[in-house]
């Protein structure tokens, strides 16, 4: 079977960051009474309601495939099927590709000679033009293609400048990969180019399908995760790479070969293929619609107590500030007489929490809500700090805490970890918080853009602060811990975070700062700050918390 869809089928969106341009809502799918007891899959849908897909002529013995064209029907089905008309000259080879220009008046094809005999001819890729009739004239094979390699399943981008297509060429990491070639103005083509190791494994990738926003779904059976055989993916193209494949769900995917996956432009329907059990072990294509969620409110509540962090007096005239992912001031609320304050807020979305009192430095936080109905309720306990004329004093007092708890006393409780949006355009003050137990000061985090390792300018202000606190505080030592997003396999993120944590050290000692004074190591997705944990989907800026070195001071 994987034989078959290797040489004659290979034709196929979420965050990761597949960000979040992946459909949303459950897939809905339906064999078609359309499929023949041979080999059929989708390949292209049109702008007037068609759809080409490809399958035998005939169901009787041996029959090459070829491309057809049918309309759309409300539920998915494909009615009024018939050949696509004017390609004369291409009667005695099987088609098993297609991807047109939005003007429809180019399309590239892949193409095989059709023999009953054991042939060494690789399928091959093809330009046409196509006439007002509906002709295809100028017929060319592509300049790229390679005799001794197979090269098939095209797919064009919105622009038309660049073309993705499966080959087994000799830069492929073992069976088939995915490769673009740029589509130059002048209609030259430029030098193929193999996607890398974020879409390609030694296994078979094979059917891409690009979409109008860069989304590209192809199927893959040499990944880790996948649930059988060929499984369908997703991953976002970006300017000069691309991000994570994200993997699809049941019923999308299942322990059979799933391929082919083409999606429409307003996302909601599509079609896949596979030769799961209702297709009677043959490659069928079957049909989906994306059902949204009903459009109840779905809120989460956000509640807490907010007390002096050091005497652990309850503070009920705390001002809590609401603010939404631009910065912009929702709700302010007092605390009660018990310190209590609460906000019900919207699900799936990125929020600043600022407490703050007369006497008292601002704390940030940043809330993450669910995406899902019937979340339980967030508990945030603010524990705010007096105002203090200097990072120095800040220090003496985590010195004197240190001291006190020497002489028996018992230690306060200990602050519950919280983070700092440094993009935040909400008013900050610089804060410090001492956590007694454990002797240290938490200083502000620095961020990493996604798969980056690379110090950004917002994080060279906050390692300049620490650059020039430790110059005039000699004695103490910093600790570093490096995290990443959850996206990704975990043995990948610890290594990431681990060289962020050296990039982390390199800059401080780089500034002056001796290397025996700083230490640290990555942690990959071990520690989340919110809830965007593997299999929960998560904004850009929620994941955005995640990836972050953390600094501590050590008292000596």
């Amino acid at each position: 079977m994987k034989k078959l869809i290797l040489s004659a089928l290979l034709a196929a969106y979420t965050t990761v960051s597949v960000t979040a341009q992946t459909p949303t809502g459950k897939h809905l799918i339906k064999y078609l009474e359309i499929n023949t007891t041979k080999s059929d899959y989708g390949l292209a849908m049109l702008d007037n309601g068609k759809v080409v897909f490809a399958m035998p002529k005939n169901e009787n013995g041996r029959s090459q495939s070829d491309l057809f064209i049918g309309d759309i029907g409300a539920q998915g089905e494909i009615s009024n099927k018939e050949l696509i008309k004017g390609i004369k000259e291409l009667k005695k080879v099987s088609k098993t590709g297609i991807t047109y220009s939005r003007d429809m008046k180019t399309v590239y094809f892949s193409a095989k000679k059709d023999r009953k005999k054991k042939s060494k001819e690789k399928e091959q890729l093809f330009k046409a033009n196509i006439d007002a009739s509906g002709n295809w004239i100028n017929i060319e094979r592509l300049p790229f293609n390679d005799k001794k390699y197979s090269s098939g399943q095209p797919s064009l981008s919105k622009d038309g400048k660049k073309l993705y297509f499966v080959s087994n060429r000799k830069s492929s990491y073992g069976g088939m990969d995915i490769f673009v070639v740029t589509i130059n103005d002048d209609g030259t083509y430029g030098e193929p180019t193999n996607l890398g190791d974020k879409i390609n494994t030694r296994g078979d990738e094979v059917t891409p399908f690009i979409t109008e926003d860069n989304i590209l779904y192809y199927s893959s059976n040499g990944r880790s995760d996948t649930m059988g055989n060929l499984d369908v993916y997703a991953s976002e193209v970006l300017d000069n790479t691309v991000s994570e494949s994200f993997h699809l769900d049941s019923p999308i995917n299942s322990i059979n070969d799933d391929f082919a996956y083409i999606i429409n432009k307003k996302k909601d329907a599509g079609y896949f293929s596979s030769n799961r059990l209702q297709g009677q072990d043959n490659n069928d294509i079957y049909s989906f619609i994306l059902e949204e969620p009903k459009p109840e409110k779905c809120v989460q509540e956000i509640a807490g107590i907010v007390r002096d962090k050091d005497t652990q007096e309850i503070l009920n005239d705390a001002a809590m500030t609401l603010f939404d992912d631009k910065g912009n001031q929702i709700k302010q609320i007092i605390t009660d007489k018990n310190g209590a304050y609460k906000f019900v807020l919207d699900c799936n979305k990125t929020y600043t929490l600022v407490a703050s009192g007369l006497y008292y430095n601002k704390e940030e936080h940043i809330v993450n809500t669910a995406n899902y109905n019937n979340a339980p309720a967030l508990e945030a306990n603010k524990y705010l700090t007096k105002k203090s004329g200097a990072l120095g004093d800040a220090v003496a007092a985590a010195n004197a805490e240190e001291k006190e708890t020497n002489t028996g006393n018992k230690p306060s409780e200990t602050t519950p970890k919280e983070v700092t949006d440094t993009t935040a355009t909400t008013p900050k003050e610089e804060t410090t918080k001492t956590i007694a137990d454990d002797k240290v000061l938490n200083l502000s985090p620095i961020y990493f853009d996604f798969d980056s390792s690379e110090i950004r300018d917002d994080a060279t202000e906050e390692l300049d602060k620490i650059v020039a606190m430790m110059k005039e505080n000699t004695s103490i030592k910093i600790e570093i811990g490096s995290y990443t997003d959850s996206r990704g396999s975990s043995t990948y993120n610890l290594h990431l975070s681990n060289r962020r944590a050296k990039a982390s050290i390199d800059y401080l000692v780089s500034h002056g700062i001796s290397r025996n004074r700083v230490s640290g190591k990555g942690y990959g997705e071990t520690k989340m700050v919110n809830q965007c944990v593997n299999g929960v989907k998560c904004s850009e800026a929620a994941h955005q918390m995640n990836r972050r070195t953390e600094f501590v001071i050590i008292n000596q």
